[in-house]
């Protein structure tokens, strides 16, 4: 399920924005459900109880109170890594947007082709912001950066993400070439690990969910060096 955020203190502003939302997605074959604030101090109370994962944050910039710039910086001071949008009626703001990595500004009222050529970017990335997989009548859209590792049984998969294990039927080396290749590493002919969801290497890798995925024995050495070298490139 794709979580969208839309925070705008005008009630009749966030379902324009939601209806728009859910037209232009369906383009996307996106199954997407919208959690709707009516201020930011909202949308960072239910951030910071993390209950729910937001993949994408549409934030109104003049709101009563909190403001949607002042919004968008206590988010990213909380870790939230996601895209973030700004819906606004002038780009006045654009210099505090790039201090905040915001993905785009949208002119309200929404023009359509804008959102649709925004909404394509974040699909068509070099690597997909998000990825969409179908299991028969079952829709799974999640980002890269909730996987916490993969397993391989032959042509059975076990996707374990932060949240839940999605059971998908493909080949592992089809779902590696979707990943951002950067945080992701093959340790093992049946495993795939999010390095960035690992929290020690030794003979094994130590997830932080507390499982332990093998290393194949014969590149031990080598595949623990790329993870030491990811890590250090990672915090420099």
């Amino acid at each position: 399920m794709f979580h969208i955020a839309v925070c705008d203190d005008l009630q009749r502003d966030r379902e324009k924005i939601c209806l728009v939302l859910k037209e232009e997605l369906e383009a996307f074959d996106a199954d997407a459900r919208f959690i709707k604030f009516g201020s930011g101090n909202a949308l960072l109370k239910a951030w910071e109880k993390k209950k729910i994962d937001f993949h994408i944050v549409f934030l109104d910039i003049f709101m009563e109170g909190l403001d949607g710039i002042e919004t968008a910086r206590r988010l990213r001071a909380s870790g939230y890594k996601e895209a973030i949008i700004f819906l606004t009626t002038t780009q006045d703001f654009a210099i505090e947007g790039y201090e905040v990595d915001a993905a785009g500004y949208l002119l309200k009222p929404l023009e359509k082709i804008k959102l649709r050529q925004l909404l394509k970017r974040l699909f068509k990335r070099e690597k997909p912001a998000l990825i969409t997989l179908r299991q028969g009548n079952k829709v799974y859209t999640f980002a890269p950066s909730e996987i916490v590792y993969i397993e391989s049984n032959r042509n059975r998969l076990s996707i374990h993400t932060v949240k839940e294990t999605i059971f998908y039927y493909g080949r592992l080396d089809e779902i590696e070439k979707i990943l951002p290749e950067k945080s992701f590493l093959r340790c093992h002919q049946s495993f795939l690990v999010n390095m960035d969801r690992v929290y020690g290497a030794k003979d094994v890798f130590h997830m932080e969910t507390g499982d332990l995925v093998p290393i194949r024995v014969r590149e031990r050495r080598a595949i623990r060096e790329a993870y030491f070298r990811y890590m250090t490139e990672r915090n420099l």
